[in-house]
């Protein structure tokens, strides 16, 4: 046999494992999409570093505030002069939070998955508005606390500051 031939089959000997070999690898490929367990890589997990959580909490709880300004001036459409501004706030909170790193997977890519409810009444919905920015204010406070890094401190105070005087403005 030709040394020519000889490559010409071993060419179409490997491309015939190849198609041969497609269909198993697409089983495999496809029993790994149907396994519930979660992927991780081998080894033990190395836990979150504690302000990787504080500032994951922190996206969190700011896109609740964008999510409950959003459905606000959705319901109560006069609202929006009044809530533009903070909403603007919460804007800048979110990149600040996020400029710091990355975030684990999943964390901070959209609004809350549940809409927030709104009170019928203007008074009322921006009541519960300036409910959630003392509460929201408080867990940044906690937060500030809990920081290990000083730039995370530094932020969630600001934030903390910001949103207690969005209560204050909304009252």
């Amino acid at each position: 046999m030709s040394p020519v031939t000889q490559r010409v089959d071993e060419s179409r000997r490997r491309l015939l494992a190849l198609v041969a070999g497609a269909p198993v690898l697409g089983v495999a490929l496809a029993a790994c999409g149907t396994d519930p367990r979660p992927k991780a890589a081998p080894g033990p997990r190395a836990p979150l570093d504690a302000d990787v959580k504080l500032r994951w909490r922190a996206v969190h709880s700011e896109q609740t505030l964008l999510a409950l300004h959003a459905a606000t001036v959705a319901a109560h459409p006069d609202l929006t002069a009044q809530l533009q501004p903070l909403t603007a706030h919460h804007d800048e909170h979110l990149a600040a939070l996020r400029a710091d790193g990355p975030l684990p997977y999943g964390a901070g890519d959209g609004a809350p998955a549940a809409a927030p409810q709104v009170a019928a009444e203007p008074g009322a919905a921006l009541a519960a508005v300036a409910e959630a920015e003392r509460t929201a204010a408080d867990a940044c406070v906690l937060a500030s606390l809990a920081a290990a890094g000083p730039r995370l401190a530094a932020v969630l105070a600001s934030i903390a500051a910001s949103e207690a005087g969005h209560r204050v403005v909304l009252t």
